[in-house]
């Protein structure tokens, strides 16, 4: 190895050693975009620079929060990223739903629409398909059990309704609340949940379940059709 390389090594080291005590010093918080990714990229490419791949990144997707939505086959197609870095960035969406879910394990009463809302909208963070949830509740609204029941497209789920009530009877629910996301859309029902909703609200009576709500996540936006008074009727 000639003095040249040894130069060039040391002053990668330095940088990163470098980099590595500032975020333990101060967090992320203060940290440029291009800078964290430049970071966790050290990760999965230990003896080469990435500040270029995060700069290649960043390009290729607008923003942090781009690269971070990005999937795992759109990430490979980028210069200089591999199947480790890929991976790695691709599971951070997943891994925050994680950390976020476990924080709210607090919150278990959710008889108030709001309550409701603010639990299940975390479960949808970085979802790029349709997914559909049915939480479970006793008389008192508190939670028993979040299931998730359906994964389909990013415009469509398909549900097995026998199964929902099967999950609703398996956790002993005195009241359930539906909630499902419209990935590419708005926090507005179509014709086809309002139809569902109200299929499985009769279906509920009639085994002595109340259906109380059906929530809505798409794009940060959520509706409760329990609290908008079009749609409140279903309720009644």
């Amino acid at each position: 190895m000639n003095q040249d390389t040894n130069k060039k090594k040391n002053v990668h080291e330095n940088h990163r050693a470098r980099m590595r005590e500032t975020i333990r010093k101060t967090g992320v918080e203060s940290i440029p975009d291009i800078n964290l990714l430049e970071y966790l990229l050290f990760y999965s490419i230990p003896r080469k620079d990435t500040n270029e791949i995060a700069h290649n990144l960043l390009n290729t997707f607008g923003s942090l929060n781009g690269v971070l939505n990005a999937s795992y086959e759109q990430l490979l197609g980028v210069d200089g990223m591999g199947e480790s870095s890929a991976l790695l960035i691709s599971l951070i969406p997943g891994i925050s739903r994680r950390y976020i879910e476990s924080a709210e394990k607090k919150k278990v009463n959710l008889s108030e629409p709001s309550d409701a809302v603010e639990y299940i909208k975390s479960k949808f963070f970085g979802e790029k398909n349709e997914v559909f949830y049915i939480l479970c509740l006793d008389a008192l609204g508190n939670l028993i059990n979040c299931c998730k029941l359906g994964d389909g497209n990013h415009q469509t789920v398909m549900l097995d309704k026998r199964g929902i009530l099967e999950t609703a009877f398996r956790n002993n629910a005195d009241t359930v609340i539906f909630a499902h996301n419209h990935p590419n859309g708005v926090a507005a029902p179509s014709r086809k949940d309002i139809e569902t909703t109200d299929e499985m609200q009769n279906l509920f009576r009639k085994c002595g379940i109340r259906l109380v709500d059906h929530i809505i996540v798409a794009n940060g936006e959520t509706l409760s059709l329990a609290s908008t008074t079009k749609y409140s009727i279903l309720f009644r």
